[in-house]
């Protein structure tokens, strides 16, 4: 009877631990690769491979709903069983199941056991060390009894991998053995015959092979050597990519290291030289900047999401909220870190006090006060119930804090409260301070969780320095959003919900003489920030609710002009100077409301603001912090300039080069056979007229040789390109128009972009910025490698 064929030769049954899974994969390769000797295989009639296949769930498992189906049709389709055995295996329930499937199959003289750890008596199961027997009784009963039998097993135990891998090799023959039903001493000893064999062989074609292996190493080095070369080119591509990728999000450190590693070393390999790095590189570094835009100049991460930011009177100092329950204190310019400090914090539980004090309720309710030049804690107010909201005072001697029903004045410098102030009404969390520091302004309010009840609240108008109430006006309103001061006048911005609606209620109130000057209400709207004109001869009032700016007269109450942005507004700055407000949209926008043209701009390239959603931003000492929507990290934009650009008193002409006349055009491109014809929106020649520049209305440039009318080069979406400014003492190219320029290399790739460029003379530029031109040194790649080394550190 033909004997069944099988789909594997084997099956391999093990726990899925470290040490068995190493064990199970490497048997599994090395009795796939095995071979018997040819006269072996001869005797046994096997054709191809000796071992074709050996089943191991990993390699072989299909995907399927239900595991179980292909391991058993695996089982049935396995001549031999092999069970790797540890002590680890008799606590898998799945393997003894395999092994007891498979003894109904086969039984146990199909079963090879496989030690790698411990001793027999703890690692083989009970499966392959029993059989049971059906036994007669005297009174003709069958009994089935279990008998220990020992197992066909092998060896591999040692005292690494290393050994365990050395052992399976070696045991490799018995396993193959029992497999096939060889004497394993016989098939040790034609195993050995037939290595000693191909040593033989092997050693008589060596000599003839190392003539055509040294030519073929040859050969092949050159190619490795070229693939090397090209994966180094990709990798260096890659990083220069990666760099302006990290630009376009705004992160101008990894924007710099990254291509900075694509023009020296990744990872230890030295790069290629690339164009595409240097253009980044120039870029990030904003070598040729004069500060004439505002750009992300540096960042600072937290440990989560960033939630809220303030800064100090002054803009040195910035604190910062993240949603894992931390504030981090630090340095606005520098973006170096004075202290991070465990909070549950919300805009109204952490406020700086002055200049130099730093203050925040922490995860039990103290209230922590911070030196803000050390980072470290000089004072703590211990809680008494559960303080609420705090705010400093900007002169940095008074602290105010709220515990429900009870409002604390803390004079800081003589470390003493005050006053306390009780209501019997609960204190509303937002506590405002006059300009000049002098009076404090809170509210109070009647729980009420009726949606639909009228709400009302009380303003309260408190002394600083004796805690003295002076005055208190009832309002229509549930929620202040801001209070501004001038002179005796309040001016708040209040907010009221009834049922599914909401209404921004502004209010004049002279505090002084308790007076309502006037109230404006306008209704389905909320109101988020206000601001007020600053310059002499002027009294006028910002209210922004979403996307919409309205001016006001703080005389009359009366609307003088609406603005709407086409994004919400994030904060509202106003000019001293000038009247004239700057508005931060999510968007990354950035408009002007100028009162003395009555008109709202956005100057586009001013802000570069590159990301698609911003959460918050405030001042800093030189420039703007931002906070991006669901991201943990603070960046810092500033009207940065390159250090060693220095102000000329040049008086420099942008002048269009006209060396190409329209009336020329067509005739030049039937010579230049130039394609898309219908495109081409200018030329213009070098001073030698060796190069024609083709620039078309898609932003492309091609560069043509004007000897033999070819093509050299296109660059693609570069920009508007009108004129050619000349050659720097290096050879490289500079073309552009009024705003934007470009450095060409000797193979006619850009390496390098200036803003409002105007002249070169050998190896300086000059730029021109807000009327004045300055000057820069034209820059080599080992001084950009220079400057971004110094900037890395």
């Amino acid at each position: 009877m033909k004997e069944k064929e099988y789909k594997y030769d084997a099956f391999i049954s093990y726990r899925h631990c470290e040490l068995d899974k190493f064990v199970a994969e490497n048997l599994h390769r090395i009795l796939e690769s095995y071979e018997l000797p040819k006269n072996l295989k001869e005797k046994l009639n096997i054709q191809g491979r000796t071992i074709k296949r050996v089943f191991r769930d990993q390699e072989e498992l299909p995907l399927s709903s239900n595991l179980e189906d292909p391991i058993l049709e695996a089982l049935h389709d396995s001549k031999y069983l092999i069970v790797i055995c540890s002590p680890r295996l008799k606590d898998s329930l799945w393997c003894k199941k395999e092994i007891q499937t498979f003894k109904k199959l086969r039984g146990r003289k199909n079963i090879i056991c496989v030690l790698i750890e411990g001793e027999p008596s703890d690692s083989f199961p009970e499966e392959v060390l029993t059989d049971e027997v059906e036994k007669t009784l005297k009174n003709g009963k069958v009994k089935k009894e279990k008998i220990l039998i020992e197992p066909l097993a092998a060896d591999v135990r040692g005292n690494d991998k290393k050994e365990v891998l050395k052992k399976i090799k070696e045991e490799k023959l018995r396993l193959v053995a029992a497999m096939y039903n060889l004497d394993y001493d016989d098939l040790k000893q034609r195993h050995k015959l037939r290595r000693q064999k191909q040593i033989l062989t092997t050693s008589i074609v060596v000599a003839a092979a190392c003539i055509l292996f040294t030519l073929y190493t040859s050969i092949m080095l050159i190619k490795i050597n070229n693939q090397q070369k090209i994966l180094k080119l990709h990798q260096a591509l890659s990083l220069s990519s990666k760099s302006e990728d990290y630009l376009n999000k705004d992160n101008r450190y990894d924007a710099i290291k990254s291509s900075y590693q694509a023009l020296t070393k990744f990872n230890g390999v030295k790069m290629p030289y690339t164009s595409n790095a240097e253009y980044t590189l120039v870029e990030s570094l904003g070598l040729y900047d004069v500060g004439s835009s505002y750009k992300s100049v540096s960042q600072i991460e937290t440990k989560g999401v960033t939630d809220c930011i303030k800064s100090s009177s002054n803009n040195k100092y910035a604190a910062v909220y993240d949603e894992s329950d931390e504030i981090t204190l630090f340095n606005s310019k520098t973006l170096k870190k004075i202290g991070v400090y465990e909070a549950y914090a919300t805009d109204d539980t952490f406020s700086f006090v002055g200049d130099n004090i730093f203050s925040y309720i922490d995860k039990k309710g103290n209230i922590n006060i911070i030196d803000i030049k050390t980072g470290k804690q000089i004072n703590q107010i211990k809680r008494n119930e559960s303080y609420t909201a705090l705010q400093g005072a900007k002169t940095g001697e008074y602290l105010s804090y709220i515990d429900n029903k009870t409002l604390y004045i803390y004079n800081i410098k003589e470390n003493k409260i005050v006053t306390s102030i009780h209501s019997k009404d609960p204190y509303k969390k937002e506590i405002f301070y006059s300009e000049d520091s002098n009076y404090i302004f809170t509210a109070t309010s009647e729980n009420s969780f009726d949606i639909n009840k009228e709400e009302y609240m009380t303003i309260h108008v408190i002394e600083t320095k004796t805690g003295k109430e002076i005055n208190n006006v009832v309002l229509n309103a549930g929620y202040m959003s801001g209070i501004l001061t001038k002179g005796n006048n309040a001016y708040l911005l209040l907010n009221r919900s009834i049922g599914q609606g909401f209404n921004l209620l502004a209010v004049s109130y002279d505090f002084i003489n308790n007076n309502i000057n006037w109230t404006t209400t306008k209704e389905g709207n909320w109101g988020k920030f206000i601001n007020r004109s600053y310059p002499e001869n002027t009294n006028n009032l910002a209210i922004v609710h979403y996307n919409t700016v309205d001016i006001l007269n703080a005389d009359t109450g009366e609307d003088i002009i609406s603005f709407t942005a086409n994004s919400e507004i994030i904060n509202i700055y106003s000019y001293y100077n000038k009247e004239i407000y700057l508005i931060f949209l999510n968007n990354g926008s950035v408009n002007y409301i100028n009162m003395e043209y009555k008109n709202s701009i956005e100057y586009n390239g001013k802000y570069e603001l590159n990301l698609s959603r911003y959460k918050d931003v405030t001042l800093s000492k030189n420039g703007f912090l931002l906070i991006p929507d669901k991201e943990n990290r603070v960046i810092l934009y500033e009207a940065n300039s390159n250090k060693k650009i220095k102000k000329t008193n040049k008086t420099i002409e942008y002048n269009i080069d006209k060396s190409v006349k329209y009336t020329d055009y067509d005739k030049l491109k039937k010579e230049y056979n130039m394609k898309n014809k219908s495109l081409v929106d200018k030329m213009f020649y070098d001073d030698k007229k060796e190069l024609l520049f083709v620039n078309y209305t898609n932003e492309d440039i091609a560069i043509y040789n004007v000897k033999n009318k070819k093509l050299l080069k296109t660059l693609n979406n570069v920009g508007k390109v009108e004129t050619y400014f000349g050659r720097d003492i290096y050879n490289r190219i500079y073309i552009g128009d009024i705003s934007n320029s470009y450095i060409l290399d000797n193979n006619y790739d850009t390496v390098g972009h200036i803003k409002s460029l105007r002249k070169i003379d050998k190896d300086k530029l000059f730029i021109s910025n807000n009327g004045s031109i300055y000057s820069i040194k034209v820059y080599t790649l080992k001084d950009i490698l220079k400057e971004a080394e110094n900037y890395l550190k």
